[in-house]
């Protein structure tokens, strides 16, 4: 289950999300779907140091929302599209920006899956009231966003990056699509906010 150092990452009796590389108008990007599942795609990121690279932007987009799903309820926590900044092996700690349904914008709440062992601190970047089928780019301060979850201790080993696709709680179908995830130094920010 690995590719040029993906790990896929699922969760038991619960069925698969897939994740495959398609190309659009010439560029290779990522298809993440799932129907009435879950999954994620983890890559080592160890080796960034988020002090030098603090902008996390990415360009994604969504075709398929899961229906009805609410990050803020936890029999509804679906989202089309998660994008995670982690550490742990065995028990994580992370930071997710995602794509939501019904989670209104600029929310942001704490999840906890796998009795406990995955603990998330997430913000809703998008939801149902932007375009399906286009693409859009969005950034974050993730030096900051990391600096606060780990209480000024960001750690430097098994640190990974993982795209997430979901829609078991909501029993209905998300696809979601991902051109690229990149780390960029503070000047950038401002550059683009212009």
């Amino acid at each position: 289950d690995t590719v040029s150092g993906w790990t896929y990452k699922g969760k038991p009796g619960t069925g698969k999300a897939t994740f495959t590389i398609v190309t659009e108008n010439g560029v290779k990007v990522l298809k993440a779907e799932s129907v009435n599942g879950t999954g994620s795609i983890l890559f080592d990121i160890s080796k960034i140091d988020f002090k030098k690279y603090p902008v996390m932007r990415w360009k994604w987009k969504v075709d398929v929302l899961p229906t009805g799903a609410d990050g803020r309820s936890e029999e509804k926590d679906d989202q089309a599209i998660g994008i995670y900044v982690g550490a742990g092996r065995w028990s994580t700690n992370s930071v997710a920006f995602r794509w939501e349904t019904e989670t209104p914008k600029k929310a942001e709440g704490e999840a906890s899956y796998g009795l406990g062992m995955v603990s998330v601190k997430w913000y809703c970047v998008r939801n149902k009231e932007d375009k399906t089928g286009v693409w859009y780019v969005d950034e974050c301060n993730i030096y900051e966003a990391l600096d606060k979850r780990f209480k000024g201790k960001i750690p430097t080993k098994n640190v990974a990056l993982s795209i997430s696709c979901n829609a078991q709680y909501t029993k209905s179908r998300a696809v979601a699509y991902l051109e690229y995830v990149e780390f960029l130094p503070a000047q950038t920010e401002k550059k683009l906010s212009k």
